[in-house]
């Protein structure tokens, strides 16, 4: 275990009272590659260590079967915790719904954003970032998982092709549909289609209204520069300056896309003043059935 996780990581284990783990596990007739790709994610999520990454607490190695303890985040994933709740409104505090303010929905950008940030700084690529890959804690804090924990609740989500793994092809930059490649600027081009999940409360999977291989399509009016691409909509909720910084994620060039430094530093002028204890205690209650 120490050979993947640091001495700062090993939990206290004198803590009389319990603590709440998530348990990522390998299954035991897993491929030989499947193997080696979790032994890698290990090694790399183990070195992590930001309050917007989700921590790993201890690991498993020696004996079957290989798993991976990370820190629990009381409110899952991101995209179930959106589909929840709806836009703080007077009708919809009428009714008692389980709102977010607008503000709110910045604030929990403005994390991803600097979770982003701390990758980029390391060169770090994600590659499958979108909210079912974010994870909600108290007081809407935000912490970035690779885990694809609910792979088979998100099915829809991954495009397979033949001999290929799954791809998540509605989230990544034309160049990373079309020539395989991935860098800190194709992950800005997914977060800007994660920015757009958030602020439309995961409602709908981003172009839904185009098939898999009008996806595919799309991606190939960005490398040919035909002006013919399509882009997201501007959400309902959204400010104009906000979507034009989610089309600046967009561009075709990646070197003309933001970093994820600037992305951070711009939500949080446009979210000043926002505080997460503002919000009503109410929001993050369960209702008894």
């Amino acid at each position: 275990m120490s050979h993947f996780v640091e001495e700062d990581f090993i939990m206290n284990r004198t803590l009389s009272r319990p603590c709440l783990v998530a348990v990522k596990i390998l299954r035991t007739n897993a491929e030989d590659r499947a193997r080696a790709d979790f032994l890698k994610e290990i090694k790399i999520m183990s070195q992590l260590r930001d309050p917007n990454i989700v921590r790993v607490l201890g690991v498993c190695t020696g004996e079957e079967p290989l798993c991976m303890i990370v820190e629990y985040m009381k409110y899952g994933d991101l995209n179930q915790f959106l589909l929840d709740h709806v836009l703080e409104t007077p009708s919809a505090q009428a009714v008692n719904a389980k709102i977010l303010s607008y503000g709110c929905l910045i604030y929990m950008a403005s994390q991803i954003a600097s979770g982003m940030k701390y990758l980029e700084s390391l060169n770090m690529v994600h590659r499958d970032l979108a909210v079912r890959n974010c994870l909600v804690g108290m007081n809407f804090t935000i912490k970035i998982s690779d885990f694809g924990m609910s792979r088979i609740l998100y099915s829809a989500d991954y495009y397979k092709i033949e001999g290929r793994a799954v791809l998540p092809i509605r989230w990544m930059a034309w160049e990373s549909i079309l020539l395989g490649k991935f860098t800190t600027k194709s992950d800005v081009w997914s977060f800007g289609v994660t920015l757009w999940e958030i602020l439309t409360f995961a409602r709908d999977q981003p172009y839904h209204n185009l098939s898999d291989d009008q996806v595919i399509a799309n991606a190939g009016h960005f490398y040919r520069s035909d002006g013919q691409q399509i882009l997201l909509p501007q959400p309902i909720v959204c400010s104009r300056e906000i979507y034009d910084m989610m089309v600046e994620c967009w561009n075709r060039s990646d070197c003309e896309r933001p970093t994820f430094k600037d992305i951070h530093m711009f939500l949080l002028r446009k979210n000043m003043g926002y505080n997460p204890k503002d919000e009503k205690l109410n929001q993050l209650k369960v209702p008894v059935c």
